[in-house]
């Protein structure tokens, strides 16, 4: 099983803040199945201050990532206009991380309650621990 990690999961992960999340997280890394992407690395990134920046990307940066390809990208923006029809209002960047997901055929781990409001809308989109 593949599993894309959200920036929710990660803060918890990288502060230590959640034993369960810290312990469950280190089996996934540590079997090699763990990905990681773009939106979720700018996010991580953003919120590190200035000195821990380059040791995030060192240890981020080298897992496996879910790349975006044009057409990924192309279903992100159908699926976020999907998604305003439909009523629910989310953002772009959580719409990106659930299409990586759903395009690497990985499930997503967050703790984010967006991604629970796409699922009802996504069926294709597996969240981890949820269900």
């Amino acid at each position: 099983m593949k599993l894309l990690i959200d920036t929710s999961v990660w803060v918890e992960y990288l502060r230590g803040s959640d034993t369960a999340v810290v312990t469950e997280l280190d089996g996934y890394l540590d079997r090699e199945s763990v990905l990681v992407c773009g939106p979720v690395i700018a996010e991580l990134l953003a919120g590190t201050a200035p000195e821990d920046r380059e040791r995030l990307w060192m240890a981020l940066g080298n897992l496996p990532w879910a790349d975006l390809d044009r057409p990924a990208w192309q279903r992100a923006g159908e699926l976020a206009n999907q998604l305003r029809r439909q009523g629910l209002i989310v953002s772009l960047t959580d719409v990106t991380i659930a299409v990586a997901a759903m395009t690497a055929d990985a499930d997503l781990w967050s703790r984010d309650q967006d991604f629970i409001r796409i699922g009802e809308h996504v069926p294709e989109l597996s969240l981890h621990g949820t269900g």
